[in-house]
């Protein structure tokens, strides 16, 4: 019995802008590292980002930056340059999940801002946690043992949805929450969704 859904956002619930989300990734890291942009550059994060399970966060971190570092760079920026839904329809489905069950959130980088810009208020969620809040962003299982915490549930009555086996699958399921993927399938998922009708008619026949 599912008692509380968990969100992953980037990917998730909105997606990203590809090229000028690219520019901020590797112009960061070009401050960071003291190296120009070029094929050079982008070629080593690239591999990092491979290294470090697709976590912007992570590889900033790995650096020596704080768990909140990406975040701030994200947030720099006007969310529209960087966001958009994943479907115009996920602001009316949340908030009927919401009336079933509790849902929470929990991504890398602070959200509020790019909620509210995105006709989604951080209100209908029960907890809105980033990575600044824990000491390691995901994949690193710190975020996952506090959303157990937050949850007051046992691990296996909670879903953790994301778009990425190795950042949210594989961690969720460490330390034993239910993991869903959206927008693709994989069997080491223990729920895959096409799309989020799917998780409100999962959490309706639950």
């Amino acid at each position: 019995m599912i008692k509380h859904i968990w969100f992953d956002f980037s990917e998730t619930i909105a997606f990203l802008k590809k090229e000028r989300h690219d520019r901020l990734r590797y112009e960061t890291y070009s401050q960071v590292v003291g190296k120009p942009v070029g094929d050079e550059l982008i070629a080593e994060y690239e591999d990092l980002y491979k290294k470090y399970n697709h976590s912007n966060a992570a590889i900033f971190r790995s650096l020596g930056k704080s768990s909140s570092f990406w975040s701030e760079s994200v947030n720099s920026l006007d969310p529209s340059e960087l966001y958009e839904l994943a479907d115009k329809n996920i602001p009316d489905i949340l908030q009927k999940i919401r009336t079933l069950v509790p849902i929470s959130i929990f991504s890398n980088i602070q959200l509020e801002k790019i909620l509210t810009s995105l006709n989604i208020d951080p209100e209908w969620f029960t907890h809105v946690m980033s990575a600044g809040m824990v000491k390691e962003p995901k994949p690193a299982l710190d975020g996952f043992y506090k959303m157990i915490e937050l949850s007051g549930l046992p691990a296996d009555e909670i879903l953790y949805i994301g778009d990425d086996v190795g950042k949210d699958v594989l961690p969720a399921k460490k330390v034993g929450v239910k993991a869903g993927l959206i927008w693709e399938e994989s069997g080491q998922a223990d729920y895959c969704f096409k799309n989020f009708q799917e998780i409100l008619d999962l959490v309706i026949t639950e």
